[in-house]
């Protein structure tokens, strides 16, 4: 049986087969992006977070599609501060895998959006993204990411899962911290739980990193969305 799911990705077609008894997920490729997809580090990636307890298992890829384990749970707009604490945990271990792959540098992402977007709107807001990542990129940060966590990509079932693995490689630790913020609007006491819950002691450094990533983030989804859509 196939059924096509009512909550699509912008990049994928996603479909859920029941077959053998056993729950798969389809996720047919759509969209090619200004940013190439390793599809087969996708797969490697997400085997990983597999065996650490944070994604669904992959079974399955080609060219045209990629199938994996289907996992039961929710999408949340709105977490507690238990949901908080139990992200942040899932999020620590994701930026614990070890994986050689090379650095997503979002000073060439946001350069090449200036060639391609050349309003004046656009030319601000990537200076101001370029000057802040210049002040703000530690390489003891660089962690294996995710990069998308949008709300679409967690799911909360006593524990949390992340799925849709395809822009995930080596980035800076507060990307996703940042995302995740931005996401799911969090208060400043709500970004004190995630903080608190993700580094064994929170210096008042990492506040500020916070605050130049969350702007960041928000400059380069305006630029990708901008030069994608």
């Amino acid at each position: 049986m196939v059924k096509k799911l009512k909550n699509q990705g912008l990049c994928n077609e996603v479909y859920k087969i029941k077959k053998d008894k056993k729950d798969f997920i389809l996720r047919v490729f759509k969209k090619t992006h200004t940013v190439k997809i390793d599809r087969k580090q996708e797969f490697k990636i997400q085997n990983k977070a597999y065996k650490k307890g944070i994604a669904s298992k992959p079974v399955y890829l080609s060219d045209k599609f990629m199938t994996c384990h289907f996992i039961k749970g929710s999408h949340k707009n709105k977490l507690s501060k238990k949901q908080i604490k139990v992200l942040a945990k899932s999020l620590k271990k994701l930026h614990k895998i070890k994986h050689k792959n090379k650095v997503y540098c979002l000073e060439k992402e946001f350069i090449n959006y200036k060639k391609i977007l050349d309003d004046k709107k656009s030319k601000k807001i990537i200076k101001n993204s370029l000057e802040k990542l210049k002040n703000n990129n530690k390489k003891k940060d660089l962690v294996l990411s995710h990069n998308d966590l949008n709300k679409e990509n967690i799911l909360f079932n006593n524990k949390v899962y992340f799925i849709d693995w395809e822009f995930a490689s080596k980035n800076n630790r507060f990307f996703d911290l940042a995302t995740l913020c931005i996401k799911y609007n969090f208060s400043k006491q709500e970004e004190k739980i995630l903080l608190s819950s993700y580094f064994p002691i929170v210096k008042e450094k990492y506040y500020k990193r916070l605050k130049n990533y969350k702007v960041i983030c928000k400059n380069f989804w305006k630029l990708w969305f901008k030069a994608n859509f």
